[in-house]
């Protein structure tokens, strides 16, 4: 299965996601700044100081559950390059949808709720996109290992 690039994709993204969810989860832990523009429609703190910053009724960064999430979609990759057991495609297509069912909320909160978006944020919602085309294309390839 090591020929399977989408599959190869998604362990890529999964790290790529967790390296920027433990970056917003320490700097929200530690009440630091990100590196990030802050100009007008542009601010990273305002996004990760407001109130949709944490799950809904915790005191839990959104940024940690990305980085579970992101961990376990690595993980999912991985598995399908050494066993692709016949549950893993359609679990792997729900688990991204559900990705992009929170980062669509998140979206709506940066932009109607806050007036300010977050490139970090930005950067992850993008990878839970790219997560579901490449969970996608592997529901799509079936039983076959070709790109």
């Amino acid at each position: 299965m090591s020929g399977d690039r989408p599959a190869i994709g998604l362990v890529v993204a999964g790290i790529a996601g967790v390296l920027i969810s433990a970056y917003l989860t320490v700097t929200h832990d530690a009440g630091g700044t990100l590196a990030c523009v802050s100009a007008a429609f542009v601010d990273c703190d305002a996004v990760t100081s407001s109130s949709y910053s944490l799950v809904p009724y915790t005191e839990i960064p959104v940024a940690l559950a990305g980085l579970v999430w992101s961990a376990a979609s690595a993980a999912g990759g991985a598995l399908a390059l050494r066993a692709d057991p016949p549950w893993l495609r359609p679990a792997h297509l729900a688990w991204a949808a559900a990705g992009v069912l929170v980062a669509l909320y998140l979206i709506n909160a940066e932009i109607a709720v806050i007036g300010r978006i977050c490139e970090w944020c930005t950067a992850l919602h993008l990878i839970v996109f790219a997560t579901l085309f490449l969970a996608l294309r592997r529901v799509r390839m079936g039983d076959t290992s070709a790109a």
